[in-house]
This record gives structure tokens, C-alpha cells and sequence, in this order.
């Protein structure tokens, strides 16, 4: 077990980046459970949940997590700017702060931390290890996700083999020049981050297979019938950032 009695001002080994939005429903037990595993595996990280604006008690909620959870909890509460954008804001906060590894989760429960061992063994021999989803996550994420592997294939030109899978760990060093590429008009940020860490030569990736649980609440956020259009949107701006001399 790794240790969990280290000094507040020791710098953690993996920030993990997990965006909140109307999650009242799921944030307590999800974020309890993640540091059940967090403890057992790695001791020295940072929680950091970044509150996208909220309307319902999920801010609340967390601060009645801090007093018992310490200082490896570490909450954000800003505007709303989507899922995408709040990853990337927890992604240069580790770069900023100098981090080894970021871990990104999603906040509903879905991601489950019974993996969490398995991508952190791989985490000295790669630069980034995503989740694979089986057909067992249902057929409608299946589909979304193959389509979507294919579009990026045919379109942009590089290998993803699943594009938007929340459950990812990557070295930060390794992985901060595709992440400072990303714009902030950038809806599906993860997505294109996935692309861009494609092109990167010499990346050493890996993939760990995952199923999804149900959400325990909320809803996603962005619904299946409004990320087809902005999955469109997004292939026109990697577009124009070629075109403008971008990866």
C-alpha cells in the first residue's frame, strides 16, 4: 500500500483532473471512492475537482468533503465552460506546477478506480495510457465511440483508438506541447487533445481495457444529438489550426 502520511508541502506525483458539473448526486461517493484508491496506489497526489458552474449543491457538497479529506482535495469553482475546457484548465495547472503525471476522470461514477493500479504500473514505460471501452458499455456508446474512431482516421489522418475516453493518464512533460496547442474555442477539447497527441512523433502510448459503470446521476454534458454537431465543429477548427501552422 502506498503511503498516505506525507507532508502538505510535498509536491504530488499525479494531479488527477476531474470536472464537475451538476454532479450532486454522484461527487460524494465518487470522490471518496477515488481517494480509497488514490491511497492504496500512488499516496502522493492531488484530487484537484474543478466545479464548471454548477447550479445544484455540487460545490456544497465538496466543501463538506475538505475537512475530512485534507489538502489533496483541491476544489476549483469557475464559470461554465464546458467539459473540454475544464480538463484543459486541470491540465496546465500540473504543468504549471510542475507534476510528473495527470490522471483525467470524470466526475458521475462512471469511471471506475478498480483500473487505477493498472494504468499506473504502465506509467514509466509510456507517455500516455488511455481507457479502452469495450461493446459491453452498451451499443449506443459503441457506436459513437467507433464512428468517431473512424472520422478522426479518415479525416485527420491518425490512429485513435478512442478519442474521447475520459479515463486517461498521461506524463506531463510528454504531453504539455499537444496540450498547449488546444485554443480555448475549443468545445471537445479532450478530443482534440487525443488528435494531437497522435501526431506528436516518438509519444509512447498504451491502453488499458475498461468498462463503464452506470452514471449514478446528473446528465452528460454534452448530449448525444448536440456532440455529433459539435464533433463536425471541431473537425473544421483542427482544420484552420493546420492552416495555421498549428501540429
Amino acid at each position: 500500500m502506498a503511503s498516505a502520511s506525507l507532508d502538505s508541502r510535498t509536491s504530488p506525483d499525479l494531479m488527477i483532473v476531474m470536472p464537475a458539473y451538476n454532479e450532486q448526486a454522484a461527487i460524494t461517493p465518487v470522490v471518496e471512492s477515488w481517494f480509497a484508491a488514490l491511497d492504496a496506489v500512488v499516496g502522493n497526489f492531488a484530487l484537484r475537482v474543478i466545479d464548471d458552474g454548477s447550479k445544484d449543491r455540487t460545490r456544497e457538497l465538496l466543501q463538506n468533503l475538505q475537512p475530512k479529506l485534507g489538502h489533496r482535495l483541491e476544489i476549483l469553482s469557475r464559470p461554465n465552460r464546458g467539459h473540454g475546457q475544464t480538463c484543459l484548465e486541470g491540465y496546465r495547472h500540473a504543468i504549471e506546477r510542475e507534476i510528473p503525471f495527470i490522471l483525467q476522470i470524470d466526475s458521475d461514477g462512471q469511471c471506475d478506480p478498480v483500473y487505477l493500479a493498472a494504468f499506473w504500473d504502465l506509467r514509466h514505460g509510456h507517455d500516455v495510457i488511455y481507457g479502452r471501452r469495450s461493446r459491453e458499455d452498451g451499443l449506443v456508446r459503441f457506436i459513437a465511440s467507433f464512428t468517431l474512431r473512424c472520422l478522426v482516421r479518415v479525416i485527420e489522418g491518425v490512429p485513435c483508438i478512442d478519442p474521447n475516453v475520459p479515463y486517461r493518464l498521461m506524463r506531463t512533460a510528454a504531453c504539455a506541447p499537444a496540450i498547449a496547442s488546444i485554443p480555448p474555442t475549443f468545445d471537445l477539447a479532450n478530443i482534440a487533445l487525443s488528435i494531437q497527441l497522435a501526431r506528436q512523433p516518438g509519444l509512447r502510448e498504451a491502453t488499458v481495457p475498461i468498462c463503464f459503470r452506470e452514471r449514478l446521476g446528473g446528465e452528460p454534458s454534452v448530449p448525444l444529438h448536440r456532440f455529433v454537431g459539435k464533433a463536425v465543429e471541431l473537425f473544421r477548427q483542427l482544420k484552420a489550426l493546420r492552416a495555421d501552422g498549428g501540429s
